[in-house]
């Protein structure tokens, strides 16, 4: 099937195996082995597939369903700011998130490739065990609330408190003059107040960041900056690289 998917891209997982069982009726691939097609087809049918950082994070994820099958934190822990990232530019807003906490010391905490995000829940029935939704036994919050938290990836200034092994604790800000708690983690999951369960959940509480919204623009090319992001163009500069100056005031010998 891997192979059919590679060769004739029109193909689905799904229009694969019709093919295939057209001549073999009894194969029927189990569940697992049918995600890891889909992981496949979602990655392009990589010739390496063990390099692609989506199938790696895949693997890491058995990981840590393994250890907490065993009620242990997993033995290890991918920051993600430390990996090879899937490549692509997003055309949609730049999200940054700075600590309160410090003051002028404040740091970058985390940048949208490593925001988890998540649609509220509107249901008030108890929610049923999935990998999203792990504990169907606690109680729903009685109303819809609005999100409370911000859900990351695990990063690299969490290592002091995620190689301590625990399966849950505290998340503390990263600047060293200042330690303040800014959130949470539970390798177990955690349920944001808006009703939805992340796992595992790395949890900053949005009273403690600050978020800093960068909206790229359409800009004329001679003003556009390096990055593309907050820079307005108000007037081109003229030929002679001056300031562009009303028409009733340009060829007089002025600036």
């Amino acid at each position: 099937m891997a192979y059919l998917l590679r060769k004739y891209p029109e193909h689905t997982v799904a229009s694969a195996l019709s093919l295939i069982q057209e001549s073999r009726p009894i194969a029927e691939p189990n569940d697992g082995f049918m995600a890891q097609l889909e992981l496949y087809k979602e990655m392009g049918c990589p010739r390496d597939i063990e390099a692609h950082p989506r199938y790696q994070r895949w693997l890491y994820r058995q990981e840590v369903d393994v250890a907490l099958a065993a009620g242990m934190a997993p033995e290890r822990v991918r920051f993600e700011d430390e990996e090879t990232q899937e490549g692509g530019i997003s055309e949609g807003n730049e999200i940054e998130l700075r600590s309160l906490t410090s003051g002028y010391f404040s740091r970058t905490l985390a940048t949208s490739p490593y925001l988890i995000t998540h649609l509220p829940s509107a249901s008030k029935t108890a929610p049923t065990p999935s990998p999203k939704s792990p504990i169907a036994s606690l109680d729903p919050p009685p109303d819809h609330v609005a999100c409370t938290h911000h859900f990351l990836h695990p990063l690299s200034w969490m290592r002091p408190a995620l190689d301590q092994g625990l399966l849950n604790g505290r998340l503390e800000c990263p600047n060293q003059k200042c330690l303040a708690q800014i959130g949470r983690y539970a390798w177990q999951g955690m349920r944001c107040s808006c009703g939805i369960w992340i796992l595992p959940a790395f949890s900053l509480q949005k009273g403690r960041v600050d978020e800093i919204t960068k909206r790229p623009e359409k800009v004329q090319s001679q003003g556009a900056g390096k990055d593309g992001f907050g820079v307005a163009s108000v007037g081109a500069a003229d030929e002679s690289g001056g300031i562009r100056l009303p028409p009733g005031m340009r060829g007089k010998g002025n600036l």
